[in-house]
């Protein structure tokens, strides 16, 4: 396991966080690169850098040195762990909120755009619906086969045996995911039409 991707797990690990979507963002924030010191265009904000483009006053305030790039923007506790955390990131949330709390500044800001700072044009919605396939793609291959002990798991009671995780298994490359049919169950109709309705 690389360093880049064990830090990219543990950051996501540590936010409540799918570690893939972590990745898909990081991806495409810095051009598929997953370069640390990737730079990005220059706004408001100054010169953007980073997994997540930090702009200059952001990357001072929550931690990042670019004399140790990766190892100060990932982590339990790195630049980006802080930055999700103080602006609004709640563990448990998915994608959507996950990428607007780096392109919008805070979750729930799906129709949000950074076009006219430089960035690509489309809402955090039409990035992360249209134009992140190739990312996420990326982003599998890059933890393709990791599957660390997760907090999630143990929250929920369970004990997971090293390299075997409910919530990692959600995250490996296509062929290895859960199938939600899996776990459907037949609905009796006559039990439903009661239970809907009060006539059987």
């Amino acid at each position: 396991m690389n360093r880049l991707a064990a830090g990219i797990v543990e950051t996501a690990n540590a936010l409540g966080m799918d570690p893939v979507d972590l990745a898909t963002i990081i991806s495409y924030e810095t051009g598929g690169t997953f370069d640390p010191s990737q730079a990005g265009p220059t706004t408001q904000w100054g010169q953007h850098r980073g997994l997540i483009q930090f702009g200059e006053p952001q990357a001072r305030e929550y931690g990042v040195d670019w004399n140790d790039p990766l190892g100060s923007q990932l982590g339990a506790d790195g630049a980006i762990a802080r930055y999700y955390r103080a602006n609004g990131w709640r563990p448990g949330m998915g994608m959507l909120d996950a990428y607007s709390v780096v392109n919008a500044g805070g979750p729930g800001r799906y129709g949000a755009s950074d076009a006219n700072n430089g960035g690509a044009p489309g809402t955090v919605a039409d990035k992360v619906n249209d134009q992140m396939g190739p990312h996420r793609a990326k982003a599998e291959a890059l933890l393709a086969g990791y599957a660390p002990q997760n907090a999630l798991a143990d929250r929920r009671g369970g004990t997971a045996e090293p390299g075997q995780n409910a919530l990692a298994e959600q995250w490996r490359p296509a062929e290895n995911r859960l199938n939600p049919a899996d776990f459907m169950m037949p609905v009796n109709q006559l039990s439903f039409r009661k239970f809907t309705t009060g006539r059987a």
